[in-house]
């Protein structure tokens, strides 16, 4: 009788032990906390758990991937290593002309996503016909032909970005390549770009100001926004001002009155002519 109680006992303990152990078994594989250690990102650690970077910043509520987060406790969430692989990236066929940043900015990925997930270098050439991973429901978004694509005529040391373009576009403009207005600009996300940002296309030089009748203009300012040209100005009194030139209707403004832009305007001076003429119809070098 003695003996039969003590096997129940052991029996039910063991029924107990596996039952938390089977708790303690759901709960890792739905999802873990952990402490950050020294020099942790959310992008060092989905690749230390394999998780995905955006899975691990939605969970923990993160919006920078590369910020350092020693002492933060962070939820890793888990997943069956070949769900992971079958559900949460899509393939892609390198097509001429593709680069990672190019397919990072139409899939509006990050580059380090592709990187990470392909187990890439920063500097990888991409074949023609190679197959890469990209994040499972990253969007497409559409590029716009390069046929419609104006290609700016004056060569120009700056570019003031809109809403609507990238650095792609805005090189191609420029007959710039992509790599060259990164470094200049030192560029941490190229394919985010703030609108109204006045970026680098070539090395600096020294301001050239050149007289025109009772301005000064320095021709080594100038700025193509929308398809017109501005650059720093001022008077023989040394009152600063900007000025703007449309070539295509040929036609001027200013910030003269009262620092802001008036309507455009056609030229009516000698010098005002003279100055379109430069500008728009003659070849200058810097």
């Amino acid at each position: 009788m003695i003996k039969n109680i003590k096997i129940l006992n052991r029996l039910f303990y063991i029924n107990i032990i596996t039952l938390l152990l089977s708790i303690f078994t759901l709960k890792v594989n739905s999802e873990t906390k952990i402490i950050a250690k020294s020099g942790d990102t959310l992008f060092k650690i989905s690749k230390q758990y394999g998780v995905t970077l955006k899975e691990l910043m939605y969970k923990n509520n993160f919006n920078n991937a590369t910020k350092i987060i020693e002492g933060e406790a962070i939820i890793i969430p888990h997943k069956d290593i070949n769900e992971y692989k079958n559900n949460e990236k899509i393939t892609y066929k390198v097509i001429k002309g593709d680069t990672l940043y190019k397919i990072a900015r139409d899939y509006s990925v990050s580059i380090n996503d592709i990187i990470s997930m392909n187990n890439l270098e920063n500097d990888s050439y991409l074949k023609l016909n190679q197959i890469i991973f990209i994040p499972k429901g990253a969007p497409y978004k559409k590029v716009i032909s390069r046929k419609n694509i104006k290609v700016v005529s004056k060569k120009v040391f700056y570019h003031q970005t809109s809403k609507t373009e990238d650095l792609s576009t805005i090189a191609y403009m420029h007959k710039i390549p992509i790599e060259e207005v990164e470094t200049l600009n030192k560029l941490n996300n190229p394919i985010k770009i703030k609108p109204n940002f006045k970026l680098k296309l070539r090395k600096h030089k020294p301001s050239k100001w050149i007289r025109y009748g009772s301005l000064l203009i320095n021709w080594s300012d100038w700025t193509y926004f929308d398809s017109n040209y501005i650059t720093q100005s001022k008077t023989t009194k040394n009152k600063a001002f900007y000025l703007a030139l449309s070539c295509k209707k040929r036609v001027l403004n200013n910030t003269l009155n009262n620092s802001s832009w008036t309507n455009w305007y056609f030229p009516e001076t000698d010098f005002e002519f003279k100055l379109i003429s430069d500008f728009c119809d003659q070849d200058f070098n810097f």
